[in-house]
């Protein structure tokens, strides 16, 4: 990736604003902006989008914030290096000259780190989904979380994905479709040498076929409407393959950590 012009830089291209940039796509692809048609001050906690003619709620929630910087990650982290000094007082880092290993706990117990505000996210976006059906008297499995993550990039996006993932399976029944989305964030995958941009869904148990479809349909609108915003791509790939994210990494603009 490195042979692309400015890359490195500046980045692929100027970013967007996540919100404004759905808010247009959305209105242009059939759906509105729930918050339009209500007053300043609803008497219920309302999601961001609907399309009623398919019947679909969805929540847009972009992460912008490093989760693994707040003082209680940093806490457990410390936390995490004191049982592993305490369990092998020979151990060092790789750059004090260690070999760099670490037990399977540490890698687990960092990963669950970022939980609790993943969590967070899905606790807020449920209600709003849920509270939204309600007002509306849809009755069908049709919640969507647009889950935008361009600021998270403390854990690989298919660790960030399998954590709201796995909490979904017993938790949360409003979101149907946790809808993992990059928009100013390019993301490394397996296999291929080009900076990408994600859209990758999950579906509960309850979702139907036609929620599929929607999103599938959606999906190819969207990276239509984003290729008009942004210029044209190097490549497109579409496919079946739900586990595309592992392995993936997100790209981080040198200099970017300490903006």
């Amino acid at each position: 990736m490195s042979e692309i012009p400015g890359f490195w830089d500046v980045g692929p291209h100027e970013p967007l604003s996540v919100e404004a940039t759905w808010d247009e796509f959305v209105s242009i692809s059939g759906g509105k902006r729930i918050s339009d048609d209500l007053p300043k001050s609803p008497d219920f906690d309302n999601a961001d989008y609907l399309f009623e003619q398919d019947a679909v709620v969805l929540e847009l929630k972009e992460i912008e914030t490093e989760f693994l910087r707040s003082k209680s990650a940093k806490r457990g982290f410390e936390d995490l290096l004191t049982r592993l000094a305490a369990e092998d007082p020979s151990w060092r880092p790789l750059l004090l000259g260690g070999d760099g290993q670490y037990p399977a706990w540490f890698h687990q117990g960092f990963v669950r780190l970022a939980r609790p505000a993943i969590l967070r996210v899905l606790k807020k976006a449920n209600r709003q989904i849920r509270e939204t059906k309600e007002k509306f008297r849809i009755d069908s499995p049709n919640g969507v979380l647009i889950f935008v993550n361009d600021g998270f990039t403390g854990l690989a996006p298919d660790l960030v994905h399998a954590l709201a993932c796995d909490a979904l399976v017993h938790s949360y029944s409003s979101i149907d479709c946790f809808l993992y989305v990059t928009v100013n964030r390019y993301v490394e995958v397996t296999q291929s040498n080009e900076p990408k941009i994600i859209w990758n869904p999950s579906y509960s148990d309850r979702a139907s076929n036609e929620l599929v479809t929607f999103i599938d349909t959606l999906g190819r609108r969207w990276f239509d409407f984003l290729e008009n915003k942004i210029g044209p791509y190097t490549s497109r790939y579409e496919g079946c393959d739900r586990s595309i994210l592992h392995g993936s990494k997100a790209i981080v603009i040198p200099g970017e950590e300490d903006r």
